[in-house]
């Protein structure tokens, strides 16, 4: 009796032990993540700001600097050809000229400018400005003869996708200077300002630059607590030993970073394929090839959490690799019976400044078996090429292999049309920001009509991103647009679910060329014959 009572007594305390263990590594794991978007975040201000004063640089060394019709021209193509300037304003021997749409912002800041914070170079100096409803920040260069150069930088929206989608209905982001100013933020529309929350807040060393993240302790004490039914079999009957290590310290704490490695190394990452349909005949000519990382509950990862760990942490060839085996195994069939469809995968700018890139990606391909001419590699904005030569050299091995090269997200980072041109692309991906913005915005379908131009006249495809209504689709029909994707056509889906959509789609396109043969004879009383490409 005594025995079986003790037995009880131990069994439920080492239980109550577990579950508290249990619940602290969660929420240590949770922390770290949100430690991690603020440092993230903190990285992409410190990336535009270097940038932003970059160029001031530039256009001073090269003499752009008399409001001169030459100067303007440079000032308006400084602005158009990088993503995060809005605005660049020059004030020489009593002379100020800006270029774009917001030169009444600069000059009001450059009469009484407000709050500034000097950088580690003494010349420049950071001020809080407004775009409008939004905040945006000055960086200002004074040389050493008196010239200024200042630039305008949309620093809100590098804060606007900093928080995943399961934080950001409660939780805030706040970019300041080191004075307290906000030059961006992000709040959920349930954040509550003093509500109960945890702050994780980082300083640049480069720069006055302060992220603050606030996340609701609620929402700190409930992600990933849920175990299943038998996990807690588990537990209860390997709680002693459990218990033990935990106490002892022999269990390291989980964090992010570890989960994100080990998911790597047993392939619980996977793709997901969402389909890209030609415009003009309606036929499915590839996939984009989409990172997905599952719960054990069967729900899935934000990308925009891992993807940026990801990369910090030098892991995005490893990623690509997995992407590009996986992609080989599970699309094996219908890559064999339908010779025209290519599948395209992301890359950031970082892996093509190295040189032994384009050597392991070729590697890989040849390895999978996956013909080069089936493949679009896909260069993303979220940072800027730091060694345009190097990325030159690499994109050109790719390209005499058969890789075609893609510029995603074009125009919302830092790689400007200039750039583009330089590295030969062939096909210029819109961003969903602009495709979204057709139906609000008509300056938004001129822009995108302009870009649409400029890529043909580059003898570019352009391919646009995110649409998600039928009167979306019309639109970029009329602009020039040669391909689409997005929800409103099909949501990226597992292999079995692209191939099931491939065949589909094939049926409908083969219905309706049989529809169209019906009424051709029907009109000419002739027979047609019947052709439907794979």
């Amino acid at each position: 009796m005594r025995i079986g009572l003790l037995t009880v007594i131990s069994a439920v305390l080492l239980l109550l032990a577990a579950n508290y263990a249990h619940r602290e590594i969660a929420l240590a794991f949770n922390r770290e993540s949100a430690a991690d978007l603020a440092r993230i975040t903190l990285a992409r201000a410190e990336i535009a700001t270097e940038y932003a004063a970059k160029r001031l640089g530039e256009i001073y060394e090269e003499g752009f600097t008399d409001c001169s019709r030459e100067s303007i021209e440079m000032l308006n193509h400084a602005v158009y050809s990088s993503g995060p300037i809005k605005d660049i304003l020059i004030a020489k021997d009593g002379r100020i000229c800006s270029a774009a749409q917001d030169r009444d912002t600069l000059a009001q800041n450059y009469r009484d400018p407000v709050d500034g914070v000097a950088a580690r170079n003494s010349g420049i100096v950071l001020n809080p400005l407004h775009m409008g409803d939004k905040a945006a920040m000055a960086v200002t260069w004074t040389f050493d003869d008196g010239t200024l150069a200042m630039a305008l930088v949309n620093t809100d929206a590098m804060v606007f996708d900093a928080l995943p989608q399961a934080l950001r209905e409660t939780g805030a982001v706040r970019l300041s200077l080191t004075n307290g100013r906000t030059v961006g933020a992000f709040e959920g529309p349930q954040w509550q300002i003093g509500g109960d929350t945890e702050k994780f807040q980082f300083r640049s060393e480069r720069y006055p630059l302060v992220v603050r993240v606030h996340i609701p302790n609620v929402l700190l004490n409930k992600l990933n607590m849920d175990t299943s039914g038998a996990t807690k079999l588990v537990t209860v009957t390997a709680s002693l030993l459990l218990a033990f290590f935990v106490a002892r310290g022999l269990v390291p704490p989980d964090n992010a970073s570890r989960r994100l490695r080990n998911a790597l190394t047993h392939g619980e990452i996977v793709p997901h394929f969402q389909p890209v349909y030609d415009l003009r005949s309606g036929e499915m000519n590839g996939f984009e090839v989409l990172a997905r990382w599952p719960r054990p509950d069967g729900s899935w990862v934000s990308p925009t959490a891992f993807v940026p760990l990801i990369e910090a942490n030098g892991w995005a060839e490893d990623l690509l690799d997995t992407m590009v085996q996986k992609t080989a195994q599970e699309m094996q069939d219908i890559l064999e019976v339908a010779p025209k469809l290519r599948f395209a995968f992301n890359a950031s700018p970082a892996q093509f400044t190295n040189a032994e890139f384009c050597r392991r990606f070729l590697r890989t391909l040849q390895k999978v078996g996956l013909d080069p001419h089936r493949v679009i590699l896909e260069i993303t904005e979220r940072e800027e090429i730091s060694d345009p030569e190097t990325a030159r050299r690499c994109i050109d091995k790719l390209r005499a292999a058969g890789v075609a090269i893609a510029i995603d997200d074009a125009g919302t980072g830092h790689n400007g049309l200039a750039t583009i041109r330089t590295l030969g692309a062939a096909i210029l991906k819109i961003d969903k920001f602009f495709v979204d913005g057709i139906e609000r915005d008509p300056r938004t379908a001129t822009l995108i009509r302009m870009l649409v131009n400029v890529a043909h006249e580059y003898g570019m495809r352009v391919v646009a991103e995110g649409v998600e209504h039928n009167d979306q689709l019309g639109a970029l029909t009329e602009l020039g647009v040669d391909s689409v994707q997005g929800f409103f056509l099909c949501r990226p889906l597992d292999a079995t679910g692209a191939k099931q959509e491939y065949a589909r789609h094939l049926a409908v396109l083969l219905r309706d060329h049989v529809a169209t043969v019906e009424k051709t004879d029907e009109a000419e009383g002739e027979p047609v014959p019947l052709a439907v490409s794979a």
